[in-house]
């Protein structure tokens, strides 16, 4: 099985309990103008749908992160509840502010190549992304294919509709 094919696979797995989140997520990618299914992603990539969150809403694994887009309390003052719409609010504006900061590093990368290194910095933070090595974006993340994975899940929650 190639990493798209296992990728699209755990995004399978997270669609029914995705979907108590959907209208929020639509919500948020339309009043942030920041594609749904990308949220989606993040949220079946980050916490499984909610799926690997304790009772507190923050990781099982990773008890600093919290919430479905796993937002870093030592590095932001967290709005909203675990599964709010707020939150996920939250996730997504810090998503977009990277693709922007990404954006004005690397002018001359191509819109995906900006994309997949705001997606390693929303993982990693912004200053371990590889900037100087466009085709090793994810050598700094725990799974070495966090970007691919996300654009991978992206477009599985796409076709399942989650759309602007």
């Amino acid at each position: 099985m190639t990493g798209v094919e296992v990728s699209k696979m755990l995004a399978q797995q997270d669609l029914e309990l995705m979907s108590k989140y959907k209208k929020d997520i639509k919500s948020v990618g339309k009043a942030l103008r920041l594609h749904p299914a990308l949220i989606a992603a993040i949220i079946s990539k980050q916490s499984r749908a909610g799926g690997t969150l304790d009772c507190k809403g923050y990781g099982k694994l990773d008890s600093v992160c919290f919430g479905l887009m796993q937002i870093h309390k030592d590095y932001h003052e967290l709005k909203g509840t675990a599964f709010s719409r707020e939150h996920i609010d939250q996730g997504s504006t810090c998503l977009i502010h990277l693709i922007k900061d990404m954006k004005n590093r690397k002018p001359d990368w191509s819109e995906e190549m900006q994309l997949k290194g705001a997606l390693v910095g929303y993982m990693t933070g912004l200053e371990r992304v590889p900037l100087d090595q466009p085709d090793h974006l994810d050598s700094e993340t725990r799974t070495k294919d966090f970007s691919n994975d996300i654009i991978a899940r992206a477009q599985f929650f796409e076709q399942k509709g989650y759309k602007l």
